[in-house]
């Protein structure tokens, strides 16, 4: 005799193989199902008991039609095929676990590692940092996911109720990964344990089954987002008390003519040291700027994504660039000036490059002209807003050494001269020499080797979902409101289907 089918199994292990038990399930499925999808004729499907005693056969090798065919596949999460064909031996089952650690190592081998204890239990994902992130870790519960065709949705199925222990409130952060096998490999959707948690106090009690949107599934968009927000957010949690004490001293630094202060003198994290001297700078160039006559031109320091994407989460960052368009003066934009030599982009990954191209579509979407130039004699260029023939406004905190920030203003001639001569080269030498945003966009999107069909189109999904249902932000000084606004710009230009 050959092996039982996996709906066999299945209602075993489920106690469900009473017919009376698996009609209390499956019309509740049924009804779920209408509800989702729609389609209000599966509110009223049943199973009558000799079709059910018929497909509990063990060796029955039918196949349910129809709508009831639907509703089996929603509550089981397997496919009609899948449900009545010999279940596999547990050393043929997949381990959702396994594959997604694979998946990983294998698209982000540097930067990441899923580390599960045994399948079931939930694990660590490891996140590590480069230049200003230290890197972090967040509990995962890996599991397997499955979706039907048309819809915008894949269903973790949680039939033991595994997975409330692991969505309980708690002070750590977590993720639950659905892994869905797809006819070229597998594919990963995250969503944020707060998240999860939320949908499954209103899923339904059928297999306690939870939604992840498709927008959330892992590639170079949603990993970039995920890798820099989570360390971000959870380096600034550290800091909360030391940067709440250290930012009553900042009218002191204000104060002063320059300053330049030893980030030794602090103890923060890499996150909270970034935070405290770009919102530092902030400050100092408005205050500086206060009685500007005429428009200001930037010029900023960030070379690649992770030194670009406070822009998209820093709250006084948003703030900053909301401000600047007080500069706007019959149409003439402010311009803001970034230099990234080739070698820069070629030594970050694909996902990082993502984040640098969202932080110059922000400052695009506030109404910033953008410039960029490539020519490594300008790598070290300072941070400056510059008033030509008045003054120049220095602020660094990118790449400087032991110092937290340097922040000077300046009206000597000679350093005038040098910074009018740099904007001026700028202007000549611009890569994005388009006079529309979009194909600005479209033509720093081709000199980062991004796909712009493809990163308009995913901007556009993620957008329409948020990013919190992504990845939370819980320190009080970041929000989703750059990064959500900087994909729904460039989801502007996707292409309609």
């Amino acid at each position: 005799m050959g092996r039982p089918t996996l709906f066999h199994v299945e209602l075993k292990r489920r106690g469900w193989d009473d017919w009376e038990e698996f009609c209390v399930h499956f019309t509740v499925g049924a009804r779920t199902l209408a509800d989702r999808t729609g389609q209000r004729r599966l509110a009223t499907a049943s199973v009558g008991r000799t079709s059910f005693d018929r497909w509990a056969k063990p060796t029955y090798s039918g196949r349910p039609r129809a709508e009831a065919a639907q509703v089996l596949e929603h509550i089981f999460g397997y496919s009609v095929e899948e449900l009545f064909s010999p279940a596999r031996t547990s050393a043929e089952l997949r381990q959702p676990p396994t594959e997604a650690a694979a998946v990983i190592a294998d698209r982000w081998p540097s930067t990441s590692r899923l580390i599960m204890p045994a399948i079931g239990a939930a694990g660590m994902w490891e996140l590590t940092g480069r230049d200003s992130l230290a890197g972090t870790a967040a509990a995962v519960q890996v599991m397997t996911a499955t979706h039907h065709e048309g819809s915008d949705e894949v269903h973790v199925l949680d039939p033991d109720g595994g997975l409330k222990q692991f969505l309980r409130p708690t002070a750590r952060r977590g993720f639950l990964m659905g892994v869905e096998e797809h006819p070229d490999g597998y594919g990963l959707y995250v969503l944020d344990a707060a998240s999860a948690r939320r949908a499954q106090a209103v899923a339904s009690s059928l297999g306690n089954s939870i939604a992840i949107p498709k927008a959330y599934r892992l590639d170079k968009l949603t990993y970039a987002i995920l890798w820099f927000l989570a360390q971000l957010d959870d380096g600034l949690l550290a800091d909360d008390q030391a940067l709440d004490a250290e930012s009553r001293n900042l009218e002191m630094y204000l104060a002063l003519p320059r300053s330049s202060p030893n980030r030794q003198l602090l103890e923060l994290t890499s996150a909270g040291s970034s935070w405290w001297a770009s919102a530092f700078c902030a400050h100092y160039i408005e205050r500086e700027l206060q009685s500007a006559g005429e428009i200001p031109a930037f010029w900023t320091r960030e070379q690649c994504g992770a030194e670009a994407a406070p822009w998209l989460f820093f709250r006084h960052k948003i703030d900053y660039l909301k401000s600047t368009g007080r500069f706007a003066d019959g149409g003439q934009a402010a311009t803001r000036v970034f230099c990234v030599p080739e070698a820069s982009v070629a030594r970050t990954e694909p996902y990082e490059r993502i984040l640098l191209l969202l932080a110059i579509a922000l400052m695009e979407r506030h109404g910033i002209r953008v410039r960029l130039v490539t020519d490594s004699a300008y790598a070290d260029m300072d941070g400056v807003a510059f008033i030509p023939g008045q003054k120049a406004v220095v602020a660094n905190w990118v790449r400087t050494g032991e110092a937290l920030w340097a922040a000077n203003t300046t009206i000597s001639r000679a350093d005038l001269r040098s910074y009018g001569t740099a904007f001026a080269d700028a202007e000549q030498i611009d890569l994005l020499t388009n006079a529309d945003p979009k194909n600005r966009l479209e033509e720093l999107a081709r000199f980062l080797g991004i796909d712009w069909t493809w990163v308009t189109t995913r901007c556009r999904a993620v957008a329409e979902q948020g990013v919190a249902g992504l990845v939370q932000t819980r320190s009080r000084h970041l929000t989703n409101e750059g990064i959500d606004d900087a994909l729904s710009f460039l989801g502007t230009f996707a292409p309609r289907l």
